[in-house]
């Protein structure tokens, strides 16, 4: 029996594969890998080196996102010759890790290697007519609107984030279809059903064309649930405004355009109106009516779930609101700011859950029509407040810090606390307030007090040395010594 079973051939004993097992393996790789390039990014790469089973989760870590300027790196010959096919094969490999990328094509920081790499990519992929970034899905592109010839080669169908900044033409003349491959991307390649943001801000010296802004709401008015961030510093018909706000996930919005007043009163007016909405940003020659738009269509369609705590209804989780002049029409010859004290009252009422408020850097001219009160509105109803840039008069300041609270002290609140905060207001570039004309130095304790007793503060740059910063400088000291 001893001898048979010696003489027995060795059997082999058959495994069954487990893919559970090597499941969770590549998932332990993937952990060990990420932690490594949070920790140092050489580890990771000598990972890859060392070991072939981390080669690939490492280097598709560390290309997820790249700059185009890094991939100029791996031509390192790119001046001098074409490069070989060993050489492409090397890069396409690369490039097909990259998820975020970003392109700086502006005069300023463009290299003549990017330029060139550029030119190589757009000459391959249309031999190819295929992309080199097949996996990209969010893309950054700053440049003229000549640089836009590239941007057929670099997009990918799966994109769902793509935002193009397009700079002054510096002196070039307008040429036709120079918008013309951004126009295709927008129409053609870019899948509405997936898109999640979109931002198109361009230089007023590179007006875009009719068939862009066409192209733009068209894209908007394809688009569903997955949108949640939409930004053109342009003017877009009130259809799209109208789809836009029945979006159910945005939560972002710019806009640069009038008021779309008669949406309010429409019967077309969505259901779902800026419910999710949290940043929201007005480029406008028209503030009142976009006031008066916003609080019409709170008072409109605002409602609440049997959830405490969770605001549902219109503007209910906007924190931060930005309302100021369209590029190149600030305070240079005279004060552009066209709010009054009401107007910010009206604003505080409307949208009390705000966190950051910006109206406009202030100006020197001090002719505003917004004064102490309306930092008293936003101050007492808006308890989240925290930073807040808006033009205040200053030529009344004492008077108008003992008004209010006289009338605070009588009875006529101009404003109810919804309650205390825990933090202070911070006014940001009061120095560039004038002050010193306005309050003396026996009115410092008045302002101190007035500014404390809404709890607001000032910050004054340490590098800013004339009189008037020293005014505030002064007030700032006072307010922190009242906190002491």
């Amino acid at each position: 029996m001893a001898v048979a079973d010696k003489e027995a051939p060795t059997r082999q004993r058959h495994v069954e594969p487990m893919p559970h097992l090597i499941f969770e393996i590549d998932e332990i790789l993937r952990v060990i890998v990420q932690y490594t390039r949070d920790t140092d990014e050489a580890t990771t790469v000598s990972l890859a080196r060392c070991c072939k089973s981390f080669e690939e989760p490492a280097l598709s870590l560390l290309w997820a996102s790249k700059p185009l300027n890094q991939l100029t790196a791996l031509f390192p010959s790119i001046l001098t010759r074409v490069p070989t096919e060993e050489e492409w094969n090397r890069f396409r490999r690369y490039a097909s890790w990259i998820r975020v990328l970003s392109v700086d094509l502006e005069p300023v920081y463009v290299t003549q290697e990017s330029t060139l790499l550029l030119d190589l990519i757009t000459s391959h992929s249309t031999k190819r007519t295929a992309t080199v970034f097949p996996n990209l899905h969010n893309l950054t592109w700053y440049g003229e609107p000549s640089s836009l010839v590239h941007l057929l080669s670099i997009v990918s169908p799966v994109l769902t984030d793509l935002r193009v900044h397009i700079a002054a033409r510096w002196g070039k003349e307008h040429l036709p279809g120079e918008y013309a491959p951004l126009e295709f991307v927008i129409n053609s390649t870019i899948s509405p059903s997936n898109l999640r943001s979109f931002c198109l801000d361009i230089h007023p010296e590179s007006n875009p064309s009719p068939e862009l802004k066409q192209s733009v709401a068209d894209l908007v008015l394809r688009c569903g649930s997955t949108l949640t961030d939409f930004e053109a510093n342009f003017e877009i018909p009130e259809s799209a405004i109208l789809h836009l706000m029945s979006l159910p996930n945005l939560a972002v919005w710019r806009a640069a355009q009038p008021a779309p007043t008669e949406l309010v009163s429409s019967p077309l007016t969505p259901a779902v109106s800026f419910t999710l909405i949290s940043y929201l940003s007005l480029h406008t020659t028209t503030p009142l009516s976009w006031l008066s738009f916003i609080s019409a269509l709170v008072g409109q369609k605002s409602h609440s779930l049997p959830v405490p705590h969770i605001p549902t209804f219109t503007f209910g989780n906007l924190t931060s609101f930005n309302m100021d002049a369209p590029s190149g029409q600030g305070c240079f010859y005279s004060c552009t700011f066209l709010l009054t004290d009401s107007d910010i009252s009206l604003l505080a009422t409307t949208l009390p859950r705000l966190e950051r408020v910006y109206l406009g850097v202030p100006c020197f001219f001090n002719t505003c029509q917004t004064t102490f009160r309306s930092l008293h509105a936003l101050s007492t109803r808006c308890p989240r407040l925290q930073h807040l840039y808006i033009h205040i008069n200053t030529a009344t300041l004492v008077q108008d810090i003992g008004s209010v609270f006289r009338e605070e002290t009588q009875g006529t609140r101009l404003g109810s606390r919804v309650g205390r905060r825990s933090y202070p207001l911070n006014l940001w570039r009061a120095h560039c307030i004038p002050l010193e004309a306005n309050v003396g130095v026996g009115h410092l304790e008045v302002v101190v007090k007035g500014f404390s007793a809404i709890s607001v503060a000032i910050e004054v740059p340490v590098t800013v040395s004339d009189s008037n910063s020293g005014l505030w400088a002064k007030i700032s000291d006072g307010i922190k010594a009242l906190h002491v």
